[in-house]
């Protein structure tokens, strides 16, 4: 009997292990195969650069890969997704962003040519973003002091600020925002950062210090050019 219990106890422990077993790269590349994508090396080597910054995870990907699978739309539109993506990646940008709007536009059934030029101009928004921090000291991995304090910026703090900024950039140029109101941008950057918990404080204050309302209009009307093409 003791023995029974032991077997059924590691057969189960077993199915457990099976059940909760998580993807790992290489099930994301055999989905990338399965797709028919035709630049499989660039999809690999971004999304293997993803998988080791942790910007993006094997779970996350997989999923994005199996909607994409099920898509009856042209290849080329398909893995053009999953494309942006990868070369955002290789550019050490945060995706994020990317991939909620690639989701997003899957399931509510958006054409994928319309999903191709959302992440395309967001893309290059999460690009101008990160430009603008990089000039003004704000990267991953080391300290910055506002008075006092000293502030270490991990990647995660970077990518989140970066993430936050654009997001809060697209939804006032999208909602109809005035783009000559340099200080109701700047305004909507801050508060965007400011209800972030993963920003500390003090982050929030130095980047409303070193930013100029100038500078985030300036990206700001980029935005609203992209959209008028």
């Amino acid at each position: 009997m003791k023995r029974f219990i032991t077997i059924a106890a590691l057969s189960f422990g077993l199915l457990v292990g099976v059940v909760t077993a998580q993807p790992t790269p290489e099930d994301v590349y055999k989905c990338f195969v399965e797709l028919g994508v035709s630049d499989l090396q660039t999809l690999q080597a971004g999304f293997a650069k993803g998988f080791a910054d942790k910007r993006i995870t094997p779970d996350t990907a997989l999923k994005l890969c199996q909607r994409l699978k099920q898509s009856p739309a042209p290849i080329s539109l398909r893995e053009g997704v999953l494309q942006i993506i990868a070369r955002a990646l290789l550019e050490d940008l945060p995706v994020e962003m990317l991939v909620d709007k690639a989701f997003e536009g899957l399931t509510k059934g958006v054409p994928l040519d319309v999903i191709n030029d959302e992440l395309l101009e967001r893309k290059a928004t999460l690009g101008e973003v990160k430009a603008l921090l990089v000039s003004k000291g704000i990267v991953a991995n080391i300290t910055i002091r506002t008075g006092p304090i000293t502030i270490q910026l991990t990647l995660a703090i970077v990518d989140t600020v970066i993430t936050e900024a654009a997001r809060a950039l697209e939804d006032y140029v999208r909602g109809g925002g005035k783009l000559e109101d340099a200080n109701a941008i700047k305004s909507a950057v801050q508060l965007r950062l400011m209800l972030n918990p993963i920003i500390p404080k003090t982050l929030t204050n130095y980047i409303d210090q070193v930013v100029s309302a100038i500078e985030w209009a300036q990206i700001a009307q980029n935005i609203a050019n992209r959209l008028k093409k």
